[in-house]
This record gives C-alpha cells, structure tokens and sequence, in this order.
C-alpha cells in the first residue's frame, strides 16, 4: 500500500479497526448469518480493517504507553463495532416483529420452523419475510451502505475514542419508535382485513348457531390472509426498502451519536 509505513501507531490502529469491524461482522444484518463460516467473517473484517487504516492513519492516532490503555481502547472498540452492527441489525427485526403480527391473525404462528438467518423458531409466514428482506438487502446495496457506515465512523469517531456515556436517549426512542411503527405499517393490511373476516364469522356464528366456525374460520383466514398478502406485496416491498435504506445507516449513526 503506497504511502503506509508500518510504525506502533499503525499497527494499534488496525488492531483497534480489526476489533470494530469484527464486532460488526458480529451483529450487522446479513454479514452476521449462521451460514457464514467463522473464517470467512474474520477474513472479511481483517480485509475492511485494512481498507479502513489509511483513514484512521490521518486521525493521528497514537500508540498506547500502559496495559490500562490497551484494555481500555480494546473495550471501547469492542462495545463500538457491536453496538453498530447491533443497531443495524434492529431494522430486520422490525420486519420480523411485522411477520409475526400478520402471521399471528393468519394462523402460521400454530406450526414453527427453523427460521435460517435468526436461528429461532418462526412460523412459516416470518420465513417469507426474512427472505423477502435479505434480498431487497441485496437489491439496495444494503452490504454496500453497511460498509459506507463504517468508513464514515472512522472519521466521525476514530478508533479508542468511543463514549458510551454519549449515546442518545432521545435518538434511541426515536429510533425506536420509528421502527414500531414501520412493523405496524408492513402488518396492517394482513391485519384489517382479518380483523373483518373475524366480524363477518362473529355474526355468522349469531345467525347459524350450528355452524362450526372454528373449523370454518381457519381455512377462510388463511385464503383471505393469503389473499391480502400478495396485493399488499408492492406497498410492503416498498416499506422495507424504505426501512432498510434510512434507518440502516443514518438512524444507526445518531443511535450511537455519530454526526
């Protein structure tokens, strides 16, 4: 690499970057899948430690003197490239938490299955959705933005310089609150429409005691939930490409009070 000299403070620094975007490679949404090999993940984080070096080079960083030093700029990287990916990674579970309310009113929550990217149970209606985000991830260049982040906390916050005792309350709320409401919004159509379905059987069941409308209700849930899914599948396509190219790089940032 033209223009590096290897001196104490360039290999604290990459030390200190390896130990970030390892964290990140931890908890960021996608890059942190199971089916990711453990190799692959340190390879990647030393590849981005590197590219990353020469910003944190220009930072003027220097190298520690005490042990005390060391630990404590070991931590404050480790909390840092953690809490990042970990914020990122809140965006994916408001997608899910959205899947669950919708497949909750369908009925999908009976049966669950091993949802790959979480490693949790999840019913089968949360499998769509995972994949679903995952590839509008990909669509929108969302590894791209993640890696975009990172080279941007290099200069906003240069490495073993992290304050915990910084991070916003009011950000956090924000953050928060937003992300609700975006799992509301992706749920809404799936849940109103079987919020009447459910009516239209409460009155059915006043009308025709003799109907079972346990055994009725389910398959007609499941077809009209079904049913709402796929006309809602442009404007929920839409919401989650909103949510993941916002909130994924620029609410993480003020989440952990990066300007």
């Amino acid at each position: 690499m033209p223009g590096l000299t290897f001196t104490p403070e360039t290999g604290w620094a990459l030390a200190l970057l390896f130990i970030r975007t390892g964290g990140l490679a931890v908890t960021a949404p996608v890059l942190s899948h199971r089916a990711i090999p453990p190799l692959a993940k340190i390879g990647l984080a030393a590849a981005l430690a590197v590219a990353m070096l020469p910003s944190a080079q220009a930072e003027g960083l220097v190298a520690p003197v005490s042990l005390g030093s060391v630990v404590e700029g070991v931590l404050r990287e480790t909390l840092f490239g953690l809490l990042l990916g970990l914020a990122m990674n809140l965006v994916f579970v408001a997608l899910h938490m959205g899947s669950r309310l919708a497949g909750v009113q369908v009925g999908f929550s009976i049966g669950g299955v091993l949802d790959p990217v979480t490693g949790n149970d999840s019913a089968a209606l949360d499998q769509f959705y995972s994949v679903l985000a995952v590839l509008i991830f990909f669509a929108v260049s969302g590894h791209l933005v993640v890696v975009a982040t990172l080279a941007e906390t290099v200069r906003a916050v240069p490495p073993g310089t992290f304050d915990p005792f910084g991070l916003s309350a009011a950000a956090a709320a924000s953050f928060g609150a937003g992300l609700v409401v975006t799992a509301v919004r992706i749920a809404m159509p799936v849940v109103a429409a079987l919020l009447l379905v459910d009516v239209g059987l409460g009155i059915a069941a006043r009308t025709v005691p003799q109907m079972q409308v346990l055994l009725v209700g389910l398959p007609v849930k499941v077809g009209v939930g079904l049913l709402v899914l796929g006309a809602a599948m442009p404007v929920t396509t839409y919401l989650m490409r909103g949510v993941i190219e916002g909130p994924l790089a620029g609410a993480s940032l003020r989440l952990l009070g990066v300007q």
